[in-house]
């Protein structure tokens, strides 16, 4: 079964899946920043990479979906699609954050 194939409902999920991972992984990076952690940084980076790829991922899944046939669920495919910009915004956000370390005072 390739991936244009793939029912509806689980891309669906997976998107979604993808979200929470990319919110996870965001907040899993702040509070190694105010922690000033360098092991939970680093942790949470390679976090935050893993639900960048899930997140592309997802959006090339809901993209090949929204190209077929699912006009009654078009407004869902869209909304879903919408969220996944975001939360591929606040990763990349995040992520160039973590790039330049911060001097705590």
């Amino acid at each position: 079964m390739n991936q244009h194939q793939m029912p509806l409902r689980h891309v669906i999920d997976n998107a979604e899946k993808a979200i929470q991972v990319a919110k996870d992984a965001e907040m899993a990076v702040r509070h190694a920043q105010m922690e000033s952690n360098p092991q939970k940084l680093a942790s949470s980076i390679q976090q935050l990479e893993t639900a960048q790829r899930a997140v592309q991922q997802a959006q090339s899944q809901i993209d090949a979906q929204i190209g077929e046939h699912h006009h009654q669920h078009e407004q869902e495919l869209k909304q879903i699609q919408e969220q996944l910009t975001q939360s591929m915004q606040t990763v990349d956000i995040v992520s160039a954050n973590t790039e330049q370390p911060k001097q705590v005072r």
